[in-house]
């Protein structure tokens, strides 16, 4: 039968109508989810993770390159899990699943032990094991500092090797050195190490010098120390190195600290005629939580100390808070606060050796009043596997207030070292805002790339301008590029540099490039080799060009407005790591550094004259040596650990009058042993410096060489409440760490720290 056309298209559509139907249902309407594991700490993949979703039975485990797939999921909001053995188990709320689509997520997993050096975020600005790291690393944990006795936050630098730190008085660092970088002169002027905490540069923007009371120590979960040139990661700050300070993290259920204190400072010597007694305390307290993506750490503390000699006494108010938030599984924001004030005596000179405990009257009403505050916005995420990208924003603002004539009928007019006091006091204003940005790529299975800018605008304001800087605003802009490169196994090289043009509006400007090449060796598993080359800068602080007195010294300055930049041309390191057994680890390094326009300070005045120092260029400087560190764990109760470092500082300049730099220390030793009874804990720690061999300010009165012993006894009285015992400087040795400033002998201290 012959049917019409039409009929024919009819039956014909009837007949497929089925089969499309059926096709369509075979579209697909499911999503999935992909992502990666990493090790929060050290940044490495995970492999063999375990990833489910809760509430359902739909779960995988991460590939040897710890990326994972779940598929064939229906639209929807899911909760992922993750866990592994070592581990904090993670929870991402709210991953959404969208058909036909892939949703990405990445878990950080935080390690639930961290033992020290096995990790570090600085030296390649990304989390990775340190024994892979480029550089010398130092890491003091928070285990380590509450074993020691710490009061203010350098002294938790005393242990590390390579580190010299110089103090007038208990709270006040006039330098901290890595392998003699920096400079002594007083108020953080001629400092060549970075401070970060969590990564926020700590720097006053007038001198450049760390803000070691912006730290919150109670809360410090480690700190690390990273030794050598970094101007190519971080820029002008970092040319002798960088100190970053890790704040923990807050843990899933509430955590309450209390800590106080108590102590009091030995009788001086007799021969000394100070008889007065000294004691100091102090109060910290810490609170913090998770709430699921929220979670929030709360530290404040206050100290006092009466001193150990006539103007060393300070009050020190420190409040610092972080908070955290997961936007969702890749996405991340963080905000932190942190301000203090302290007010403390201005440090004096001694009136004579003998007299070394006592000032001149004149120097009796002197004060220094400062408040600092700081904030930052950190933001970073995660849109894939291969790709990390990180903003942050800092704001910094300090008011300091000098007084030179705090009793009117005391006669200051000898205070600032030439005839007749023109002001009875000072001021420094100063504001700093900025912004790094980062982005990070795993280019494939050898490229691991780094690139970012880094912004600074400062605001300086030096009242009276006849003693001080006067009003100056600065301006610098950085860019990085670094690529990780992996060749095989063994091989792993770094390649990077940093461009920094800075400008002070107005005035000067210049711009700087800082390279950077090194390569770590994996001889075996328990064997790294590791070299370092790099070039480095620095850029005169403001202080350092406009100063005409500082007010700790009591020094007179002549400006110098023409400062060139500092030049480290030739920074090298070759180290090695190993692993000896199962319980013991050695480091070796052996380190050149060689600078041209090294700034340090030149006496102009004759003897007999007012005295009046400059800041100066030198020619050339060569500070070269070697550092060795050895840490070892006698069966799970003892540790102990050894460091020495030896330091060849030398002026090569045509025109020097010697070979010598001021204020090297050529040898220092530092032995520690911890051990551990049950309940009871015992911690005894002993460092030596050599003899200083020549200084600026008061040439003669160069210090010895110093040994110091000091212990500490703790008792667990439960699970987080505990007792001790601590006394430093138990032999009692009379020592200086900057000419005519004696330091505190034989002194004890009794505390307990409670946790709820």
């Amino acid at each position: 039968m012959i049917f019409p056309k039409k009929i024919n298209i009819a039956i014909l559509l009837i007949g497929i109508l089925p089969s499309m139907l059926q096709a369509q249902g075979n579209i697909p309407v499911q999503g999935k989810i992909t992502g990666i594991v990493l090790d929060a700490e050290t940044g490495e993949r995970l492999p063999f993770v375990n990833v489910w979703i809760e509430g359902s039975q739909t779960g995988t485990a991460s590939e040897e390159d710890g990326a994972f797939k779940l598929s064939g999921l229906d639209p929807g909001t899911y909760t992922l899990t993750a866990s592994f053995v070592g581990y904090r188990q993670e929870v991402l709320e709210h991953v959404h699943v969208v058909t036909q689509k892939s949703t990405t997520v990445a878990f950080e997993l935080q390690p639930t032990f961290l033992e020290a050096n096995e990790a570090t975020v600085t030296a390649t600005r990304r989390p990775q094991s340190a024994k892979l790291a480029p550089a010398s690393i130092g890491i003091v944990t928070s285990q380590q500092m509450e074993a020691k006795n710490i009061r203010t936050f350098d002294q938790a630098f005393d242990d590390v090797p390579g580190v010299t730190v110089t103090r007038s008085s208990g709270a006040n660092v006039q330098a901290f050195s890595i392998r003699g970088a920096s400079e002594v002169a007083g108020g953080g002027i001629g400092n060549r190490v970075l401070l970060l905490v969590d990564g926020r540069p700590a720097l006053s923007p007038e001198s450049g010098g760390a803000l070691w009371n912006l730290v919150p120590v109670s809360s410090v979960e480690r700190i690390e120390v990273v030794k050598g040139a970094y101007s190519s990661l971080y820029g002008s700050s970092a040319m002798g190195g960088v100190v970053n300070v890790i704040t923990r993290k807050p843990p899933a259920a509430a955590q309450t600290k209390i800590g106080v204190n108590y102590g009091f400072y030995g009788a001086a010597p007799k021969s000394s005629e100070y008889a007065r007694f000294n004691d100091f305390y102090a109060a910290q307290i810490s609170h913090s939580r998770s709430l699921g993506r929220f979670s929030y750490l709360l530290d404040g503390s206050w100290k006092h100390n009466d001193g150990h000699r006539e103007k060393s006494g300070f009050d020190l108010f420190n409040f610092y808070a972080k908070t955290a938030y997961r936007l969702n599984g890749n996405r991340n924001i963080q905000l932190s606060l942190n301000g203090n004030r302290i007010k403390n005596d201005t440090p004096a000179t001694w009136l004579s050796r003998r007299q070394a405990y006592s000032v001149a009257e004149h120097r009796k009403d002197d004060y220094q009043d400062r408040r600092e505050y700081n904030a930052d916005l950190y933001y970073y995420a995660l849109p894939n596997a291969n790709v990390k990208y990180s903003t942050r924003f800092y704001y910094y603002q300090n008011y300091s207030k000098y007084t030179f004539d705090g009793d009117p009928g005391n006669d200051s007019s000898s205070n600032i070292n030439f005839g007749k006091q023109s002001v009875s006091e000072s001021s420094v204003r100063t504001q700093r805002v900025g912004n790094i940005s980062q982005l990070d790529l795993y280019a494939g299975d050898r490229h691991f790339l780094i690139a970012g800018t880094d912004v600074k605008l400062d605001k300086v304001v030096g009242m009276p301008d006849t003693i001080l800087y006067g009003r100056h605003r600065a301006f610098n802009f950085g860019a990085y590029l670094q690529d990780e490169i992996k060749f095989g196994e063994k091989l792993t090289a770094t390649v990077g540099a940093r461009l920094d043009h800075y400008l002070i509006i107005g005035e000067f400007d210049v711009t700087n490039f800082s390279p950077k090449l090194a390569w770590v060796y994996q001889l075996k598993k328990d064997l790294s080799l590791r070299m370092l080359f790099a070039q480095a800068f620095r850029n005169p602080s403001m202080a350092e060009r406009f100063i005409k007195f500082e007010q700790g010294g009591g020094l007179r300055f002549q400006p110098n407005p023409t400062l060139k930049p500092e030049r480290l041309t030739c920074s090298f390191e070759f180290g090695s790591k190993m692993k000896i057994g199962q319980r013991a680890t050695l480091d070796v390094a052996l380190f050149y550094n060689r600078y041209k326009n090294l700034i340090s300070f030149r006496r102009l005045s004759q003897p007999l004259e007012p005295l009046l120092y400059q800041v100066v260029n030198l020619n050339k400087a060569v500070m070269q040596g070697f550092e060795i560190s050895y840490r070892q764990t006698w069966d799970g109760h003892l540790n102990t650990s050894i460091g020495y470092t030896y330091l060849d500082a030398r002026d090569i300049s045509d025109n020097r009058l010697n070979d010598n730099l001021a204020y090297k220390v050529k040898h220092t030793l530092n032995v520690s042993a911890s051990a551990k009874f049950a309940a009871l804990s015992v911690h005894l720690n002993a460092r030596y410096r050599s003899r200083i061999k020549e200084v600026f300010i008061y040439p003669g009165s160069e210090p010895d060489d110093a040994f110091l012993l000091n212990t500490k006894v703790s008792y667990q009285l439960a699970d987080k409440h505990r007792i001790y015992l601590a006394i430093d400087n138990i032999t009692d040795a009379q020592y200086e760490e900057l000419e005519r400033y004696r330091m505190q002998g034989r002194s004890f201290t009794v505390g307990a720290a409670v946790g709820l």
